[in-house]
């Protein structure tokens, strides 16, 4: 009784001095696993892809400049703009002739394109940037996703961290519980009140105690290790110090179809289904005639001084139409056929989704039921076992009861507590599950 005593003790500093919450775990798992690093990197490279989406709202800016036989020497410059807001297009240019027969010639232009039909209100355009702002938040979502089953997968290494601590406790009664019974019967046959089978009995009751005590502290070490290395901390921090056997209570408000409605797995589905049409409303626009309202602005002056130029000129202006048409239009009616198929398949995806998580939601939630029954089904298996233990015991100490049927009462016992533990450890992982489900797991 002494020693158990003692293995309590010992228990009880080691879980105050050096233990861990859940919450501790997982916060450590956050800021020092490089799996976390990689998806702020990955998040930091999204970002600068969304922003290089703007490149067509870039001013272009170009020179020129030639030399012919003439003895014309002519210098060009333009700067082009693309409004994406509307579609529309402006080019300023300014060219400038110098010539060593005639008059220098200098010229202004102002263009702007303002679509009709095709990319009327800069639809093809603002493309590539509209998906990337629905693939930027569809990435946190899938990054969230990403790390709550990352998390869940290094969570349940702790919850079997829990278990090996409870195991070794287990073990270490039992073989103190052994080696006491193993002092006593060799004290019976000192005085002859017991056969030397007796002794043998419980010599080898307790070996096989020791021996699995030795196995569970090796489980036990290996897995402390395991996570330490894992969180990047010391070995001796790694202890859980949450209740195995602590039930979770489910909401009794339980709503399936609220609880789909808030699924992470189906927001990203939704995502990638308005990508998709937003690509196919390109798609359409693409296969309409181009009709462009044509604006111009014309200055232009001449002399031999390019000064005088600029203070000479006269300016002139235009108004048009363009129009033309792809024959066939197989390339577009080609994109939009493809789309609208994309569009179908992914609504069908998200049925089967429907259907996945609906069955994860209702079966771990009946496993988490049941496991809760199980557990109490073992507690009263362990009282049980306690009680044989105990009558088998008085009996043999009347000497009606052989050691046998002692030592197979005690390992019963243990037995018992070892199935409840498990039983438990499959109940907190079940937990877990239904939690990650949900995206509740992480705040």
């Amino acid at each position: 009784m002494k020693r158990i005593l003692l293995i309590a003790g010992f228990w009880c500093i080691v879980l105050q001095a050096q233990a861990m919450t859940q919450a501790e775990f997982v916060q450590s798992l956050k800021n020092n696993h490089p799996f976390f690093n990689q998806q702020a990197l990955s998040t930091q490279i999204k970002q600068v892809e969304m922003q290089a989406t703007r490149a067509n709202e870039d001013w272009l800016l170009s020179v020129s400049t030639t030399y012919n036989k003439d003895q014309k020497d002519t210098v060009s410059f333009s700067a082009n703009k693309a409004f994406t807001d509307n579609g529309s297009r402006a080019t300023l240019s300014h060219t400038w002739v110098d010539t060593d027969i005639a008059d220098g010639k200098s010229k202004f232009s102002l263009d702007y394109v303002y679509p009709l039909l095709r990319n009327n209100g800069g639809i093809n355009d603002r493309l590539e940037l509209d998906v990337s702002q629905v693939a930027a938040v569809q990435h946190n979502l899938s990054r969230s996703e990403q790390e709550e089953n990352f998390i869940l997968k290094k969570l349940k290494r702790f919850v079997d961290l829990n278990y090996a601590q409870e195991q070794q406790l287990i073990h270490e009664h039992r073989l103190a519980f052994a080696k006491q019974e193993l002092v006593l019967v060799q004290k019976k046959f000192t005085a002859s009140v017991v056969d030397k089978v007796d002794v043998l009995l419980q010599e080898d009751a307790y070996q096989k105690a020791k021996q699995q005590l030795l196995q569970a502290q090796q489980d036990l070490v290996v897995l402390r290790h395991e996570i330490a290395i894992t969180l990047g901390i010391d070995f001796d921090q790694i202890t859980n110090t949450k209740n195995l056997y602590r039930p979770y209570k489910l909401n009794d408000q339980y709503n399936k179809k609220q609880l789909l409605g808030k699924a992470r797995v189906l927001k990203i589905t939704d995502l990638d289904l308005k990508i998709l049409k937003r690509q196919l409303a390109s798609f359409k626009n693409e296969s309409k005639a181009q009709l462009d309202l044509n604006l111009g602005l014309v200055s232009e002056g001449e002399d031999a001084s390019y000064s005088n130029t600029l203070s000479s000129q006269s300016a002139s202006w235009n108004i048009g139409l363009g129009l033309s048409y792809p024959l066939g239009g197989i390339k577009s009616s080609s994109n939009i056929t493809k789309a609208q198929i994309k569009i179908k398949r992914l609504i069908q995806y998200k049925r089967e989704q429907n259907l996945d998580l609906s069955i994860a939601i209702t079966t771990l939630r009946e496993k988490i039921i049941l496991l809760s029954e199980l557990l109490k089904s073992n507690q009263k298996q362990i009282m049980i076992a306690k009680d044989r233990t105990t009558e088998e015991k008085s009996q043999y100490a009347n000497g009606t009861g052989k050691a046998s049927f002692v030592i197979s009462a005690q390992n019963n016992e243990q037995n018992a507590q070892l199935g409840y533990a498990q039983v438990a450890t499959n109940y907190q992982k079940a937990v877990l599950e239904y939690k990650a489900t949900l995206d509740i797991l992480t705040p």
